[in-house]
């Protein structure tokens, strides 16, 4: 079983815990996990090495606190991605999703880029939960929308797995573009790109029957 850090002792609204969070954002996004002391957090937030200790028992616990705390956010049923999985019927939304992953993605880009901080400094073990479950989550999603538009989708397709290829296709594309700076690398503006993806996923790319 993944261990976890201690609980962190949090006051709610507190201001200089929004300020050591903020920081810490900022700092493991840009130097690593290793690479970001505690003392650093601190100068960065303006407050003292105490006031952190006030707060949190551990730097390990500030990071799961991030993740924890974004992860929250993220799952909300008003964010872009969420938002276009509840709304509409899959597969009549899949141009939806391409620009609701788009906006995810510039939401969402410290939490992205500190689920890579996890990947290659902890070997993913503190998002290993969250993407071992992603399945069970996609099929509640189409369960929500009810099984109207699933008649669409050919017999031998997986409407599930068909679902999260679609989503995370658009998803590594916007992260190529927006947190790796490819800009336009399929050689097409965002818009045209996702109406590609939506069409190749709905007619394929062969011009005939396979």
């Amino acid at each position: 079983m993944t261990k976890t850090a201690p609980k962190t002792r949090r006051t709610r609204g507190a201001p200089n815990l929004d300020r050591i969070l903020s920081a810490a954002a900022k700092l493991f996004t840009r130097q690593g996990f290793h690479g970001t002391s505690t003392r650093d957090i601190a100068s960065e937030a303006g407050v003292s090495l105490g006031n952190i200790y006030n707060y949190f028992p551990t730097k390990e616990a500030i990071f799961v606190s991030l993740l924890e705390t974004y992860e929250k956010e993220y799952f909300k049923a008003d964010q872009p991605l969420i938002k276009a999985l509840l709304s509409t019927s899959f597969p009549d939304n899949i141009e939806e999703l391409g620009f609701a992953s788009r906006d995810t993605i510039e939401k969402f880009s410290a939490y992205i880029l500190l689920i890579y901080v996890d990947v290659v400094e902890f070997e993913a073990k503190h998002v290993a939960r969250l993407f071992a479950n992603m399945r069970a989550g996609y099929a509640q999603a189409l369960k929500t929308r009810g099984t109207a538009g699933l008649a669409k989708i050919a017999p031998d397709v997986d409407p599930v797995a068909a679902l999260m290829m679609v989503t995370w296709n658009y998803s590594n594309y916007f992260i190529m573009e927006k947190l790796f700076k490819v800009k336009g690398h399929y050689g097409l503006p965002d818009t045209e790109a996702v109406k590609l993806f939506a069409r190749i996923f709905k007619r394929g790319i062969l011009r005939g029957k396979a």
